[in-house]
């Protein structure tokens, strides 16, 4: 299999983030509660969360993988650090195909 557990997230700096998913990741209603306590994050440091995120898929390992009906879906648990406090984070990931690139699916602290 293409993706596979131990080795980097394959074209991770091809990695995007579709506008829509901030809303739901930062927000009240998704994954935001958990990014305030941990890393003091809103709605509006979307770019910041971004950019941390994307620089740390880049030779992160995967660590789970997902086969569906529209393609795969991987797991990467990098650390971050950010408003100087750091912890470690899972992101997941969707490949539509091979040799698409990794669309962020959602992300969030982990304890």
């Amino acid at each position: 299999m293409w993706l596979t557990i131990g080795h980097p997230l394959p074209r991770a700096r091809d990695a995007y983030a579709e506008p829509i998913k901030w809303s739901w990741i930062l927000g009240a209603q998704g994954h935001g509660p958990q990014w305030q306590r941990v890393f003091g994050l809103a709605e509006q440091d979307a770019e910041r969360l971004w950019s941390a995120i994307a620089a740390a898929a880049v030779g992160s390992p995967v660590v789970r993988v997902r086969a569906g009906p529209w393609g795969l879906g991987c797991d990467i648990r990098p650390v971050l650090e950010l408003n100087q406090r750091t912890a470690a984070i899972l992101v997941a990931w969707h490949y539509s195909e091979p040799d698409a690139a990794p669309r962020l699916v959602t992300a969030y602290p982990t304890p």
